[in-house]
Formats: structure tokens, C-alpha cells, sequence
């Protein structure tokens, strides 16, 4: 079975076959071929294949394994983990040697979903030359299956991993000194594989909420994006969660200016597609944890996954409006009114909660590291909540 058979959502990434081609799959799941880059890398992509399938769990070749896991995560099942040498260069330790275990920081890092692993890598520099390209991160099938990477996943195989099947993430540049990583050739390539994981419609939902109205009603951030952005534009006009609705969202509210500048400026900030969210990234939060999936699925097909840079407010304290800020990854910076600065680590039992959530807000909130958000109105979250669920039939039907 091939890579985009096995996992559909890796359209547009950037593919080396074992003939030493590069390109990607499209939408129609049919490999187009990059006939100039193949060109380009011929000769090193066979030498470096030869290299790297003489001893492929040896070396730097090997960024990460791509695989679905049992038990969906916050972004779905199709999971990215890393590669433990990466995870000590992308988290490392002061003092700590390469021989020596993983911290729980490492290790609570080591899964990542397809989308940010990939970003991590694009972006990752190196202190000592942060101009020259570190990685770049390209799939590669090998036909293998979990059980084949027991070092990585520290257990013993299971009869499920032996039938479980994985793509390699691999850095094409391994075996190229990092002194010559300035060739036009990888800048180019690089850039190709970064468009084919942002590209604008690799990732699509049947509805979008607040940034989807956000685009449609404010006329500067629409002029400022294309607009193929955001599909589905025929059901814009039945979203119940709106701009408006944003900026009245608290009761005699006299802040819905502000609170209107500050949403243009994340939507103008937004780091590729939003996403759209699943059941399990809202359980994750204490006020979701003893909701029914039905319940579950009513507030993640109306929610979205965003992500924005390091520096981009997200919330200005004094604020009174209807929306809550959920963190799934990253850092964030409450600054008080009297200076006083604290952080809050997705996936924290802080995290669990809204951030900021009591009204009016007591902290301006900003991206300390790159983050991946939800934003939900708890006049929907409410509606949600007051429904009542039938009881099922003898049938199974409701």
C-alpha cells in the first residue's frame, strides 16, 4: 500500500521515492513528480540512499517515524514522534550527555502531530550558524511496520505494531556538510516543502467559527489573505458564532473595539490553516472530561485548532466578552496589571483550564513560544450543554 494510501492527510509533503525522485502526492493521490529538483539532487539522493539503507536506524539520517496510534491524540491518531538524538538537540538538557535517558520534558515532547513536527524542523536553528538550514525534512516509505522501531518506542512489540504501518521522516541534508547548505538548490527545496505543509487547501472543515468570520466580515484582514484560505464559503452564513457576536459577547461590554483590533490582529498572525479539532482535544479540558461523545462532537464540529507565532496577543486584560481561550501546545505570558508575569505550559494541569478565564480579564495573554489554541463561546458551549441527548433505541438508533 503506498504513503498516501496508508495516511490520506500527507498530501502536499514532500516525498523521496526509492528511486531517488522527488515530489508530492496531490489530492488525487497521484505522485507529481518535481522533474527539476530530481534533477538537481540525482546524484545525492542515490548515494545518500545507498548510505542510509545500509544501517537506516545509524546515523543522523532519521529525523522521525510517522505512524496512527491506538488512542487518538488531542490532533487525531496520525502522530509524528521523534527520533530520541532529535528530541535531545530540539529540548536539550544543560549538562546532559547523549548516553543518558530522556527527561520527562523530552519525552512528553517526543509526540508531536504531523503538522508541527514538520514546522519544528523547518524552523529549528543552530546557535552557533542560525542562517544556515539545519534540516530538511522529506518522507520516505520503506515498507516497514511499528514493530521494527521497538528501540524508539522503549516496550516490547505488540501484535498491533507488526501491522502497523510507518513512514519515515528523513533529513535530506544529512550527508551534506553544513558548509555547504547555501547551494540555491536546498533554499528552493526547502521552501517547496514548507508551501506543501501550509498550502491553503491541504487541510479542510466542513464549518469554521471565529477566524472563518473573522476573514468575512473585517475588510482589511480579508484583502491582506487569499481567499481560498477557507472553503465551505457557501455555509459561512450559518455559523452561529460571529465577529458581532464576539465583540457584544459581554453584557454592557465597552471594550468590543478592543476586543475587535485584537482578534484582525491573530487573524492576520495565523500560522497556516486552522484545523479542524476533534472530540478528543476537547476532553482533554476539565469543563469537557465528563461530557458524552455526542455532546463531544457537537462542540468539535463547531471548533477549530489555531496556531500563531511567538509575541501575538491573544487576550488584553479588562476584556469582557463570551469566548474562552483552551491552550493544547506551547507556552503562554500573563502579564497583571502590576507587571507581575506568569506562564502556563500546554498540557499542564493549569492548562486544563481556560486561560484567563474569569471576566473581566485580570492578565493581558500572549504567545511566549509558537502555540496551538482553541477558541470556543460559551453561549454555543451552553447551547450545547442544554441539549438533551435521546435515549436509544432497542436498535441502537436515537
Amino acid at each position: 500500500m503506498s504513503t498516501i494510501e496508508t495516511f490520506p492527510g500527507l498530501v502536499g509533503f514532500y516525498t523521496l521515492t526509492p528511486e531517488g525522485q522527488l515530489g508530492y502526492y496531490d489530492q488525487n493521490k497521484k505522485f507529481i513528480l518535481d522533474a527539476k529538483l530530481t534533477q538537481a539532487f540525482a546524484d545525492y539522493n542515490g548515494r545518500y540512499l545507498m548510505a542510509y539503507l545500509q544501517n537506516p536506524a545509524q546515523g543522523n539520517f532519521r529525523l522521525a517515524i510517522i505512524h496512527r496510534t491506538q488512542e487518538k491524540r488531542p490532533w487525531g491518531s496520525d502522530t509524528l514522534l521523534l527520533e530520541k538524538h532529535i528530541l535531545r538537540r530540539l529540548y536539550p538538557v544543560t549538562g546532559m550527555t547523549t548516553e543518558k535517558d530522556l527527561t520527562a520534558f523530552q519525552m512528553k515532547n517526543q509526540e508531536k502531530s504531523i503538522f508541527r513536527g514538520m514546522e519544528l524542523f523547518l524552523e529549528y536553528k543552530d546557535i552557533s550558524n542560525p542562517g544556515m538550514t539545519v534540516f530538511c525534512p522529506v518522507l520516505y516509505d520503506r515498507g516497514a511496520t511499528l514493530d521494527d522501531y521497538a528501540p524508539l518506542l522503549d516496550r516490547a512489540p505488540t501484535s498491533t505494531d507488526r501491522e502497523t504501518p510507518v513512514v519515515e521522516v528523513i533529513n535530506l541534508l544529512a550527508a551534506i556538510p553544513m558548509g555547504r547548505r547555501d547551494a540555491a538548490e536546498i533554499g528552493i527545496l526547502k521552501d517547496k516543502i514548507y508551501q506543501g505543509i501550509v498550502k491553503k487547501g491541504m487541510r479542510k472543515s466542513a464549518d469554521f467559527t471565529l477566524i472563518d468570520d473573522v476573514r468575512r466580515n473585517t475588510q482589511a484582514v480579508a484583502e491582506a489573505g487569499d481567499g481560498d484560505y477557507y472553503d465551505g464559503g457557501n455555509k459561512r452564513t450559518e455559523r452561529k458564532v460571529t465577529l458581532d457576536a464576539m465583540a457584544a459577547g459581554g453584557k454592557g461590554n465597552s471594550n468590543s473595539t478592543d476586543v475587535n483590533v485584537l482578534i484582525r490582529n491573530i487573524a492576520s498572525s495565523l500560522v497556516g490553516h486552522p484545523e479542524p479539532a476533534d472530540p478528543a482535544a476537547i476532553k482533554i479540558f476539565s469543563r469537557f472530561r465528563d461530557l458524552g461523545h455526542d455532546k463531544l462532537e457537537a462542540i468539535a464540529a463547531q471548533s477549530l485548532i489555531y496556531k500563531v507565532p511567538p509575541g501575538t496577543q491573544l487576550l488584553e486584560r479588562g476584556t469582557n466578552d463570551s469566548f474562552n481561550l483552551y491552550l493544547l501546545d506551547g507556552t503562554v505570558k500573563l502579564v497583571a496589571a502590576d507587571g507581575v508575569e506568569k506562564f502556563i505550559e500546554g498540557g499542564t494541569a493549569t492548562a486544563s483550564n481556560p486561560i484567563s478565564c474569569l471576566k473581566p480579564r485580570m492578565y493581558t495573554v500572549s504567545a511566549f513560544t509558537r502555540v496551538a489554541f482553541l477558541w470556543l463561546d460559551d453561549n454555543l458551549v451552553d447551547e450545547v450543554l442544554r441539549r438533551k441527548t435521546e435515549p436509544l433505541r432497542r436498535d441502537g438508533t436515537r
